[in-house]
């Protein structure tokens, strides 16, 4: 008899794509909602024609496993050191970004309460601060923080997400902020390091190994409710095995932040700064395959196409005319910030989002608007239509 709580699951990137990572207590996954399917593939019919009746039974062609479960939204308790998920996103074809120092400047003439013209030598690329925390430091506006949502490289004006009080001047230092960027990337194949993953799922003595693994991610934020990741992932199928169960240790999870005013702040939906948010959703959408031929088995992420939703509070039309924008299809920036302690904040961004299928709905007797949302690329290079930022 096995005991159903009795499960632990360790997660480690691969050096060598399949070949097993031997996660230790390090790798510790602290979730919730475990499941496994240890048996996937397809089976074929032998289908024999015989003098009587009966099945022919099948012959199993294809083997592999998926693993999926849920893990809380907080920061790592440093703000420049990868949360205990990033190894997840990492499988899941997002690329790591770590700024580890501040980076400072004076802003120069042009801001308003919603936008900071930095300094000069400050980047050249679109967006290259988008989903960090600016401060100002110095002069003008000392003590206000903003997230920025938007930067124009060329122009170098960054956009907050909420106003400020005071607009900053020529005499405004600034500091953003070091964080750990998580962005999609195009990786394609098995060549790479570190983009898949050995995954263990040990549950009361029997161990299941998933080699080469790779998956898809989505996350949700709902008021009152504990901010979650939900992860899916495919490996390929190893060794299945009576083994004690492992030691652990969840030393790199922390405590996470309910959904609520005082924890989620500094939403931003199409540029409208006003809006009350009962639940957003998002879902990375990765297409994960296996792909069995003859000489070669592998996990394959083929495309994504990411998708969300959200529920706020309806709005009259003078405050927001989000009819004409879903009619229209219209493009706009979408942000928002969890968790207030530098360490276990987590931001997510998305510089090119368009709202779908646009809906009155009732939360409490109160009228409440849902969209769905599309997140699709925005620079010349893609990769960019979310940022996941812990900082």
């Amino acid at each position: 008899m096995f005991a159903t709580r009795k499960t632990a699951i360790l997660v480690k990137l691969e050096a060598a794509y399949g070949s097993d990572a031997t996660p230790t207590a390090a790798e510790s996954i602290l979730c919730s909602a475990p499941d496994i399917q240890p048996l996937e593939g397809n089976q074929v019919e032998r289908d024999f024609t015989r003098p009587w009746f009966g099945s022919s039974g099948q012959s199993r062609v294809e083997n592999y496993a998926m693993v999926s479960f849920e893990t809380e939204i907080a920061g790592s308790g440093a703000a420049a050191t990868p949360p205990a998920w990033g190894s997840l996103l990492k499988a899941c074809n997002f690329s790591e970004t770590i700024t580890a120092a501040a980076i400072t400047g004076t802003a120069q003439t042009g801001g308003s309460t919603t936008t900071i013209k930095l300094a000069a030598g400050a980047s050249a690329v679109d967006d290259f601060y988008t989903g960090m925390t600016l401060s100002l430091t110095a002069g003008t506006g000392s003590g206000q923080k903003g997230e920025i949502v938007s930067y124009n490289g060329t122009s170098k004006i960054a956009t907050l997400a909420t106003a400020w009080a005071v607009a900053p001047d020529a005499t405004s230092g600034y500091s953003i902020g070091v964080s750990v960027m998580y962005t999609p990337n195009s990786g394609f194949g098995t060549a790479t390091a570190n983009t898949s993953a050995t995954i263990y799922f040990a549950r009361d003595g029997v161990r299941h190994i998933l080699l080469g693994a790779r998956g898809t991610v989505s996350l949700g934020l709902a008021s009152k409710q504990i901010p979650k990741f939900k992860w899916t992932f495919t490996g390929l199928l190893g060794t299945i095995s009576d083994t004690a169960l492992p030691s652990v240790n969840y030393g790199g999870f922390q405590t996470p932040d309910a959904v609520s005013t005082a924890n989620t702040t500094d939403l931003n939906l199409h540029g409208y700064a006003g809006a009350v948010m009962q639940s957003l959703t998002f879902d990375i959408a990765n297409t994960v395959i296996h792909r069995q031929l003859v000489g070669a088995e592998s996990v394959l992420i083929t495309d994504r196409k990411p998708v969300g939703n959200v529920s706020i509070e309806a709005t009259s039309v003078a405050a927001k005319d989000w009819w004409t924008a879903a009619k229209n299809a219209s493009y706009g920036v979408f942000g928002v910030k969890h968790g207030q302690t530098a360490g276990n904040i987590v931001g997510i961004t998305g510089r090119n989002i368009q709202l779908k299928q646009p809906k009155y709905s009732d939360s409490d007797g109160v009228v409440m608007f849902d969209a769905g949302l599309s997140f699709t690329p925005y620079g010349a290079a893609g990769n960019d239509e979310i940022r996941i930022c812990s900082k």
